[in-house]
């Protein structure tokens, strides 16, 4: 169903990129913090529209790795347009398509699996959003000894092999809220879909390429 009221994402570079393909005609099929999840080329996919680069830097880095447990990236279209600019700094429109997933409380078991797992992390069944660098250290060193439960093994693992090249990062957050964890239909896997957030990773040349042409859409090789 289309969600006509959303406010995530609003005004004319926003419209201008949704007329365009692979967007153009989709129906909004729900709202993330900072993206529009808009329907994909089949049921089983979805587009993700974000103004933050997070989500599609890790599902890249997962797929490239070869790391289950985290949402599969179909195609990253990487950012699509210059979304704000006010002269200090630029958000930007990132696109991808990504593998559609179920909401964990459809999930009994698996909602709490997660709980059980986000109280050894963060001390609270629904996680929490760590900003400082002694939370985001703090974390990786729990989930050392992190209770693993056969379907959120393949999560588990993926937090422990690619979370630690986000600490560095001063402006990423490891958003380990429980609504960040969701369920594979097929599998019953939990699967990682936003554990960060806070990244804008252009090239001064892609910058330049948007600046000139106002939005590009391709995929990113």
């Amino acid at each position: 169903m289309e969600i006509t009221h959303q406010r995530v994402l609003e005004g004319e570079v926003f419209e201008a990129v949704r007329a365009r393909s692979p967007l153009a005609g989709k129906q909004i099929i729900d709202l993330g913090s900072f993206s529009v999840l808009f329907e994909g080329e089949t049921s089983a996919s979805v587009y993700r529209l974000s103004s933050d680069n997070a989500t599609h830097d890790f599902a890249a880095k997962a797929k490239k790795l070869g790391i289950q447990g985290v949402v599969q990236i179909l195609a990253d279209y990487g950012a699509v347009a210059c979304y704000q600019n006010d002269g200090d700094s630029s958000d930007y429109l990132w696109l991808a398509h990504l593998e559609r997933l179920d909401s964990l409380e459809k999930y009994p078991n698996q909602q709490a699996a997660v709980a059980r797992l986000l109280r050894h992390l963060t001390d609270s069944d629904d996680g929490d959003l760590l900003a400082t660098p002694e939370d985001k250290v703090d974390v990786l060193e729990k989930l050392g000894d992190a209770p693993i439960e056969p379907c959120t093994r393949d999560a588990v693992e993926a937090m422990q092999l690619l979370l630690p090249e986000y600490i560095a990062e001063t402006n990423v957050d490891l958003d380990l809220g429980a609504s960040n964890f969701m369920v594979c239909a097929v599998s019953g896997n939990v699967i990682l879909s936003d554990p960060v957030t806070g990244l804008s990773n252009i090239s001064e040349e892609h910058r330049k390429r948007l600046s000139a042409e106002g939005i590009v859409i391709e995929v990113r090789r």
